[in-house]
């Protein structure tokens, strides 16, 4: 416990990382970087046209975005709390 500069004692210990946060942080932005040179893979191997293949590539950017996005809103979670019964 620490003191504030007006007086108030506090529990000033820093929030902790939550590990799966940071396991889909990291296999978001692993599927967001093989997306990104996918497109001539999907053109050439399974012979899309543009359109389609860009389509499906901006689908699986999107959902990487939205896995990048939960994962940095839970990234950080609060010291659990102990109550001394005195």
């Amino acid at each position: 416990m620490e003191r504030t500069r007006d007086g108030d004692e506090t529990d000033l210990a820093p929030a902790t990382l939550n590990r799966s946060a940071i396991f889909s942080l990291l296999v978001s932005v692993a599927v967001a970087v093989v997306g990104l040179f996918v497109l001539p893979a999907l053109r050439s191997w399974l012979g899309l046209a543009f359109w389609p293949a860009f389509l499906t590539v901006l689908a699986v950017e999107f959902v990487a975005f939205i896995g990048v996005a939960v994962s940095v809103l839970r990234l950080h979670r609060e010291p659990s709390v102990v109550v001394d019964s005195e």
